[in-house]
């Protein structure tokens, strides 16, 4: 018998080697946390909706799309044009699609766009690491029914950004406190992140502290002195890209009185107060934040049946920092501490704790929301199965009223306040805008002729800025000045200021009763003084053609106007 031929070999070997396993089947892959991959694609969708509406640039956003046209990426470092600030590597990234694609609103807000996306794959994937389907699917939902999030996903503004990178840096150090001793290399690669993300997004650059004080910390408890010196040292990467963007950039923003005085007043707590004025004013900052939940809106713009139980939110989100301390200890400190160092911002009147100006706070807010959620099903489901397991009497009567306390707490969560949200978000359109100024804009280019003057109220100078900077000149934009009875114009009347012309175009949108009553004299006073030709009919807006008489034939007037 031949010995060879009697040896067989085993199944998962071949006479070449061994066998290749057997291919896995694709769904093996999923877990129940991806669950929240429904709420992703939702997210998704709310937000290519609202971007595919292509609606005109607003005033903030015509205000800093104008910096980023007019200016290079030298320029772009300094102090930016009409009281505006953003992270250079964001206008930098901005400029640099505009230079490519053009100026079109659709390319403007494909960063904003993918950083609202990157945001929403995040969530998903902090779900799937670290959370069951309950707490994942509550990280994403809140993510993509979040009015702030849907909004800035579709606007040419920095925010979304904010939201994408404190994310991404939560999500790094949550990673990196999971492992029992990380690397020289891995600390390296977060610090070097935390610096990316320096450049990116403010938001970022205020939660590095707190992220860095935890990772820090934990090594030192864990490993020791020389450990915690490792760690730190490449924070000098950081430092140096904070240096160069401080320099370049940020020095500008900090030294402005204008944003300290437009946001200190809203979001800061009340100078000289007393105790219970500021222990009111500390409250009403979770209650305003926790409307609509974080929407970040101003007091009264929520929803009421959210503003009801906005106390609630605040109490998962304190549930959910034991929680989350619970599954590994450094994690309660990361998220407790960004809503600290919030305050502490605040407090020292560095940074407002208001509206856009905390958007920054959110992912870690919503992270311990979903660990809240997460950890009351855990607890119902463990209570479930101590009653299959026939556990001791007084510890399973002890495990169902916990479970169930913490399942109602679970429920009431996704029930009252996410459920609205999603649905509501679903149902929501994009809002259309008071006045379609890139149609009313194009109107009035469309019909100026050479030689004509345009006069624009001062609420429109920057979308005739944008949307026609060279078709509609000349151009001044008049502001009526009050004088007394019997007493001379300080200003100009009229026909001083349109003199030297033959037809006038008057363009303007009605922000206010001020802007209106302006518009209604300088259209008073034109008609006194010539024959309107064309006229636009636009809402809220003045958009007419005056062709002019000559001085023989024109009425008196009675505007006093500086321009």
């Amino acid at each position: 018998m031949d010995v060879a031929a009697a040896v067989t070999l085993p199944e998962s070997t071949t006479p070449e080697g061994p066998a290749p396993a057997p291919a896995r089947p694709w769904w093996r892959w999923f877990r129940w946390a991806d669950l929240a991959l429904v709420p992703l694609a939702i997210g998704v969708v709310l937000f290519v909706r609202r971007y595919a509406a292509h609606a005109p640039l607003w005033l903030d956003e015509q205000m800093i799309a104008r910096n980023i046209r007019d200016r290079g990426f030298g320029e772009l470092a300094g102090a930016l044009d009409y009281n505006q600030s953003a992270p250079l590597g964001w206008l930098w990234a901005q400029h640099a699609l505009v230079a490519v694609f053009g100026t079109d609103e659709y390319v403007l807000r494909l960063l904003p766009l993918l950083a609202s996306i990157g945001t929403l794959v995040l969530a998903w994937l902090a779900g799937r690491s670290w959370l069951g389907p309950v707490g994942a699917v509550v990280l994403v939902s809140f993510v993509a029914s979040n009015a702030s999030a849907i909004r800035y996903a579709a606007e040419v503004k920095q925010y979304s950004g904010d939201l994408l990178w404190t994310m991404s840096l939560l999500v790094a150090t949550m990673a990196l406190l999971e492992r029992p001793r990380p690397t020289a290399r891995q600390f390296v690669w977060w610090w070097s992140l935390a610096a990316v993300a320096c450049l990116f997004s403010m938001g970022a650059m205020l939660a590095t502290p707190v992220f860095a004080f935890v990772v820090v910390a934990t090594v030192l408890l864990r490993a020791g002195w020389s450990a915690a010196f490792r760690a730190a040292l490449p924070f000098l990467i950081w430092t140096a890209v904070f240096a160069g963007h401080y320099l370049a950039s940020l020095r500008h923003v900090l030294s402005s009185d204008y944003m300290a005085t437009f946001w200190g007043r809203r979001g800061y707590p009340p100078a000289d107060g007393s105790l219970r004025r500021v222990a009111h004013w500390s409250w009403d900052r979770l209650h305003v934040l926790g409307v609509d939940p974080l929407s970040l809106a101003p007091p009264g713009e929520g929803r009421s049946h959210i503003d009801t139980v906005a106390p609630i939110f605040w109490l998962l989100v304190a549930a959910g920092c034991v929680a989350a301390a619970w599954q590994v200890r450094p994690f309660g400190a990361l998220l407790a501490g960004v809503v600290v160092f919030a305050y502490a911002l605040a407090f020292a009147e560095l940074v407002p704790l208001y509206m856009r100006m905390a958007i920054w706070i959110l992912p870690a807010v919503y992270v311990a929301v979903a660990f809240g959620a997460d950890g009351a099903a855990r607890l119902a489901l463990g209570a479930g199965r101590a009653m299959a397991r026939g556990a001791p009497r007084t510890w399973r009567t002890g495990a169902v009223l916990t479970g169930g306390v913490a399942g109602a707490a679970a429920a009431l969560v996704v029930l009252v306040m996410l459920v609205p949200l999603v649905v509501g978000r679903v149902g929501e359109r994009p809002p259309p805008p008071g006045l379609d100024e890139r149609a009313a804009v194009a109107w009035a280019a469309g019909q100026h002729r050479p030689g004509d003057l345009t006069l624009v109220l001062t609420t429109s100078r920057h979308a005739v800025g944008w949307y026609a900077d060279d078709e509609l000149e000349p151009r001044r934009y008049p502001v009526a000045v009050s004088r007394l009875p019997g007493r001379p114009c300080t200003g100009h009347d009229i026909a001083t200021l349109v003199a030297g012309h033959r037809r006038v175009i008057l363009y303007g949108y009605y922000k206010s009763a001020y802007y209106t009553r302006t518009a209604q004299r300088l259209r008073a006073d034109l008609t006194a003084i010539g024959t309107v030709v064309a006229d636009g009919a636009f809402p809220s807006a003045v958009a007419i053609v005056v062709e002019l008489r000559p001085p023989a034939g024109r009425a008196p007037t009675t505007g006093c106007y500086q321009a």
